[in-house]
């Protein structure tokens, strides 16, 4: 069994499975990681180009209550190439690892097998968080109503902020909880080819004995993310070309264009670590000796920076 490692180590040895193929990962994450980057950032500015074109200049062609069309097209978009891009990148740092050759076409052509079983899998998670969060807010208005007829309070006299921070505590803890221990679904539909409720079950299965280090990541890079994209919102907020000089103009593009890469390699190093927590993982629970014997050449477990083997 291999010694327990924290994110930090995780962190070195995505970077010696990188490194060496820099090249084809930059190019998975321009494909799809950074369009889906840029379009974050954007999306308040197409929304608001749709909303003078369209709906302000054809307001008989869609009435107010009509669902925008961006939305619906944003979504899509959103959802086909960020599965694409965890797909692929999971595809590529599987190979790598194993000393297996891995080419762009090879890598795009693993997209057909993968992406209909990981959208039905985040759907199926979904579903289950949904349906745990509206039991719960079942739950909380029972209790409100409960309160009122026997003119109890529930909750005591204090910010409205404090109040709404307590009430969402528990969905955000069961939330945690879920994405904890589901951290490694997303490569095990793409290396194992299943779909549903049987890679929530084997996450949950692998990933114990490492639920710290899957705390850790979804805590770093979400905050990492988070700064990220709320620094590069301030500055597309109320951006107007028309208004501002041409150097404020290309300046704020320039920053815009490169943050949005920012945010791609945040989004490909998360993605690049669960799977050497994956990989990690299964070492640990002595399923890769099984399954690769001593052909399988797994990720450096020593301080060195040689490479050792399971067998």
């Amino acid at each position: 069994m291999a010694p327990k490692k924290s994110l930090w180590d995780f962190m070195s040895e995505v970077k010696l499975v990188v490194k060496p193929h820099s090249r084809h990962f930059h190019i998975l994450c321009l494909i799809f990681l950074y369009p889906v980057c840029l379009s974050l950032l954007l999306s308040p500015t197409i929304s608001n180009l749709f909303d003078y074109f369209f709906i302000k200049n054809s307001s008989s062609l869609l009435p107010p209550q009509t669902i925008n069309p961006t939305f619906l097209l944003y979504s899509l978009f959103l959802s086909l190439f960020s599965n694409c891009g965890i797909i692929t990148i999971i595809y590529s740092v599987f190979h790598f690892s194993h000393n297996q050759p891995v080419n762009l076409p090879s890598t795009i052509k693993s997209i057909s097998t993968s992406f209909l079983p990981l959208l039905a899998t985040t759907i199926v998670s979904q579903l289950i968080f949904f349906f745990i969060s509206l039991f719960y807010g079942l739950l909380f208005i029972l209790l409100i109503h409960g309160a009122k007829l026997f003119h109890l309070t529930v909750l005591p006299h204090s910010s409205p902020f404090i109040l709404g921070f307590l009430i969402l505590l528990p969905i955000i803890v069961v939330q945690t909880y879920l994405e904890v221990n589901w951290i490694l679904a997303s490569v095990i539909v793409v290396v194992e080819s299943c779909w549903g409720m049987e890679p929530l079950r084997r996450s949950a299965k692998l990933i114990k004995g490492m639920k710290g280090v899957a705390l850790s990541c979804i805590f770093f890079y979400g905050f990492s993310g988070l700064i990220m994209v709320l620094n590069l919102l301030y500055l597309t907020r109320g951006h107007d070309g028309f208004t501002e000089s041409w150097f404020a103009a290309v300046l704020k593009w320039v920053l815009i264009l490169l943050g949005s890469y920012t945010q791609a390699i945040i989004m490909f190093s998360r993605i690049a670590l669960i799977t050497v927590l994956y990989i990690y993982c299964k070492a640990n629970n002595v399923e890769i000796a099984e399954e690769f014997g001593k052909e399988y050449v797994s990720l450096p477990f020593h301080d060195d920076g040689k490479v050792s083997q399971i067998v």
